[in-house]
């Protein structure tokens, strides 16, 4: 624990009596105004000061954010199409292989159906 001084001012009650005065001094104002008046204060003391005496007025309690809705059974979000959509089989990729081949090549395939999706 950090020991009492014997003499020389109260920084932290300088600092209270000069938020009671103009509570929305920022720290670096009240530090500047005390040097003044002689009393030599850190930044940091005043923003400690200043936030206990601000207390629980001003502290929100931090809500955790939701995450993505989930099915009950099977633990995929929500609005997902099932079944089939999810497994790839190889009938279908022999057919975009072929598709590809016919249009120019994957990046000309890539190309057309993302048209085709701003299409729907």
């Amino acid at each position: 624990m950090a020991k009492k001084r014997a003499n020389g001012p109260n920084k932290s009650a300088a600092i209270r009596e000069y938020l009671k005065s103009k509570p929305d001094a920022g720290p670096t104002e009240v530090a500047t105004e005390l040097k003044k008046k002689g009393i030599d204060v850190a930044l940091a003391l005043v923003s400690n000061v200043k936030a206990a005496m601000l207390g629980k007025k001003k502290k929100k309690k931090k809500r955790a954010k939701p995450g993505p809705k989930t099915g009950a059974k099977s633990g995929r979000p929500v609005g997902r199409p099932a079944g089939a959509t999810d497994k790839v089989s190889l009938s279908h990729l022999i057919e975009a292989q072929e598709f590809a081949a016919k249009v120019g090549g994957v990046d000309q395939a890539q190309s057309l159906l993302k048209a085709l999706g701003k299409l729907s």
